[in-house]
């Protein structure tokens, strides 16, 4: 049985959530502590683990877990401290851009809708080109081939603000999980301000899962 690396931080969410990852995509949990990141690319692929669960209870310490997990090869999901006791993944939202690694978002989150049986939500850029549509023509074949559930929802933002869009909605509800992708590289205004992925973490009240840009992602399951 693979494992899940759960840091708690004192955070009930975090022990909600990887209780319901363990139980239906049959994962062992274990759990480590922060002293652990220091070599925990190593020791996800020493231990073969599927995913790491972090829980937040201060926005201050975002940028120090972003810092560490920059080069996984697994998923990365932050949580609060207010998902309910009865937490369940019903609705995955997943906003698409015009880079070509956001392709790898669709298998996990088709692991994630087999398993919680959930409602998948793509939100499709407002661009001029045609490279988020392609990369979501993709996703939405890889969906169709498990009988998935989804709907395609056209953003007001471009390719570089999509995610920050999605994050900022009222329509997604609790039981609810955001997939966004990790900054490819810090420009200077990321080291100054803080990447993109710090804002949409500042605000956010629901799970969010991360996935770093390269081509050797593990599965997070068959």
């Amino acid at each position: 049985m693979r494992p899940i690396f759960v840091i708690h931080n004192n955070t009930r969410s975090s022990e909600i959530l990887a209780n319901q990852i363990s139980a239906l995509m049959k994962f062992e949990i274990r759990e480590i502590n922060i002293i652990d990141l220091d070599n925990i690319g190593a020791r996800t692929e020493n231990e073969d683990a599927a995913l790491l669960i972090i829980g937040i209870n201060n926005n201050k310490d975002i940028q120090f877990y972003l810092n560490k997990c920059r080069e996984l090869r697994i998923p990365y999901i932050f949580t609060k401290k207010n998902i309910p006791e009865n937490f369940k993944i019903d609705t995955i939202l997943l906003p698409i851009s015009n880079l070509e690694e956001e392709r790898e978002k669709g298998p996990f989150a088709s692991s994630f809708a087999r398993h919680f049986n959930s409602e998948i939500r793509i939100f499709q850029p407002n661009d001029y080109g045609s490279k988020a549509a392609t990369n979501i023509e993709a996703i939405k074949n890889l969906f169709n081939s498990f009988d998935l559930t989804y709907t395609t929802i056209k953003g007001k933002k471009d390719s570089s603000k999509i995610e920050i869009e999605v994050a900022s909605l009222n329509r997604y509800t609790q039981n609810s999980i955001l997939i966004i992708s990790a900054s490819r590289d810090y420009g200077l205004d990321d080291l100054i301000f803080g990447p993109k992925e710090r804002k949409i973490l500042k605000n956010i009240e629901i799970p969010t899962m991360l996935i770093n840009p390269r081509g050797d992602l593990y599965a997070l399951c068959d």
